[in-house]
């Protein structure tokens, strides 16, 4: 039996590429479907002409269809992946903008504060939209989310989509570079491995969980040895070296100079620096002693819209024949979802970090707390692995941003206003309720043709 993979979103600037590579290269998808769909016609065409160019290419069988209306291709889909972003930068920059005169700093506006909480309201909808055509015409899919904010949406089809089988995906944490990465930087195994060894896997305890985005590395022991202060003097001679250069892009701006005061003040590592410097309040340059080395800066939505267009003009150069299928294989390389789509259909018994219910994997979190952890993974969905206790100070904030997610995807589905105002002041960068109340106000009216709220 041959796997059918639905691309809701097929000109993702982070997944389109990946799944045809994937589609096109694996030999346990080989001879299945992939279909795509993008309510962008034009964009459409191009990843489907990409994707046919190159599976006919490697001559692996995958029967490639795509349609700009979803229902005219879900049907008897194996796996669902929800990839799509209506209007992303542009929406983006008018959150950051808005948040910015109402005093609160985003530098990725899509996951925390009033960017990710509006995000959300524009993207649920959809996704539970989507849910309820899956329930209809592919009852047994696994509904893959891999649309920011990532755990909001994942509650959001926990909570309003039971019928519907789903997870939430984030790019970071992808194994197996991310247990490689950390071995390496300790220096366990040396720069030029390319892979964990399983006699250094069965000596290794690395405990990294959370919120995503708000994950945290707290526990990191090898072979019987604490290795957290060596990762301590890690990061603190990188904070170092940063301060020379510390890059003009927002969301990895003095990345190690934050992570390293949050490293001091939780005894964890904050596994995803460039947002969770996002998610606390410490560095928006409240009080009135200045943040050092600065307040985080403001997202890039220009610079992101050029990034995402000139990724598009590739795409375009690989659909039109001016970059060939071997540079595609070349310079493609899979992700996240595309790898664990593999693994389970494949029942290959890989390890992913995955984002969904807790099921009692941190012991003092709740049992549907919906939290990112290692899981074994097969065609049953997910099962957190054993993580420990969240450490005090940590689990405070996890559930803040819990609760701040929770309410903002009900109010998303109720749309109540009431509760949308509880989530922004639940928030953990929302300090003043007059400020609070503004923004939203303001961003009501500034999005108004995408959102269902009444002013």
């Amino acid at each position: 039996m041959s796997a059918k993979i639905c691309v809701i979103g097929a000109g993702s600037y982070f997944f389109g590429r990946a799944c045809v590579l994937k589609a096109a290269t694996s030999p346990y998808l080989a001879g299945g479907t992939l279909a795509l769909v993008d309510t962008d016609p034009d964009v459409l065409a191009t990843m489907v002409q990409l994707a046919k160019r190159v599976t006919e290419h490697t001559k692996c069988g995958v029967k490639v269809i795509g349609s700009t209306d979803r229902r005219e291709v879900m049907q008897d889909s194996d796996f669902t992946v929800l990839t799509f972003s209506r209007d992303n930068t542009k929406y983006r920059g008018i959150d950051t903008d808005i948040a910015r005169k109402h005093g609160i700093r985003m530098c990725s506006s899509d996951t925390i504060g009033p960017g990710g909480i509006f995000r959300a309201l524009r993207e649920i909808p959809v996704a539970l939209a989507i849910a309820k055509d899956a329930e209809e015409l592919c009852p047994n899919t696994w509904l893959i989310n891999f649309v920011n904010p990532t755990s909001v949406m994942g509650i959001a089809l926990m909570r309003y989509a039971p019928n519907v089988r789903s997870f939430a995906l984030c790019d970071g944490h992808h194994e197996p570079g991310n247990t490689l990465h950390w071995l390496q930087y300790v220096g366990i195994l040396p720069p030029e491995a390319d892979t964990v060894p399983a006699e250094v896997y069965n000596k290794l305890d690395l405990a990294i969980g959370g919120v995503n985005h708000f994950t945290w590395l707290v526990r990191f022991n090898y072979d019987g040895k604490d290795y957290m202060p060596v990762l301590h003097e890690k990061v603190k001679e990188s904070a170092e070296n940063e301060y020379a250069n510390p890059g003009d892009n927002s969301k990895a701006r003095y990345n190690m100079v934050y992570a390293l005061e949050l490293f001091d003040l939780f005894g964890a590592y904050p596994t995803a620096s460039s947002h969770t410097k996002e998610y606390v309040p410490y560095f928006q340059g409240y009080g009135a002693a200045p943040v050092k080395p600065e307040p985080i800066q403001y997202f890039d939505a220009p610079g992101r819209a050029i990034d995402m267009s000139a990724a598009m003009d590739v795409n375009r150069d690989y659909a039109s024949g001016k970059r060939t299928p071997e540079e595609f294989l070349k310079d493609v390389r899979s992700d996240h979802a595309s790898d664990i789509i593999e693994s389970m259909w494949g029942n290959l018994g890989k390890q992913f970090y995955i984002n969904s219910a807790n099921r009692n994997a941190v012991c003092n979190m709740a049992y549907d707390a919906f939290i990112e952890l290692r899981c074994d993974i097969d065609m049953h969905g997910p099962r957190p692995q054993p993580f420990g206790k969240m450490p005090r100070g940590l689990l405070g904030l996890q559930q803040q941003v819990l609760d701040t997610h929770e309410l903002t995807a009900e109010a998303a589905v109720t749309r109540s206003k009431s509760l949308l105002r509880r989530a922004m002041l639940t928030d953990p960068i929302c300090n003043n309720i007059t400020d609070a109340d503004g923004c939203i106000a303001d961003l009501l009216e500034a999005e108004k043709e995408v959102l269902g709220f009444r002013l």
